[in-house]
């Protein structure tokens, strides 16, 4: 089971969740609010960027992710990771036809550490 380190920069209003022990990821700007981080041996999520942190935590509200567009070689693996554990811990995807939007979670601080 991978712990969770989440980090607040208050400054940047940035949540940054780490996924395990930090390591070097591949990064995949899925919108310019969430950046995803792959762990490219693995293939498996390795931390997540959440920026304007505190917006999303008070109006819980869809975001695009045009960024899953832009990488149609891997959307289906994007897609996977991030409708799974840890990941679906704190972003819920909804998918239409062509798009994909997530809404932050708010996990409880068990589901949140122990993803």
């Amino acid at each position: 089971m991978k712990s969770t380190r989440l980090t607040y920069d208050p400054e940047g209003d940035i949540l940054y969740i780490t996924f395990g022990q930090s390591t070097p990821a591949t990064g995949y700007q899925l919108s310019d609010q969430i950046l995803l981080r792959v762990n490219p041996q693995t293939q498996q999520a390795a931390g997540l960027m959440l920026s304007n942190f505190s917006i999303h935590l008070q109006e819980n509200y869809d975001l695009p992710l045009p960024g899953l567009n832009e990488e149609p070689e891997t959307k289906a693996h994007l897609l996977h990771i991030l409708q799974t554990a840890p990941v679906n811990h704190f972003l819920q995807l909804t998918e239409d036809q062509q798009d994909v939007s997530a809404r932050l979670r708010h996990p409880t601080l068990q589901e949140a550490l122990v993803g």
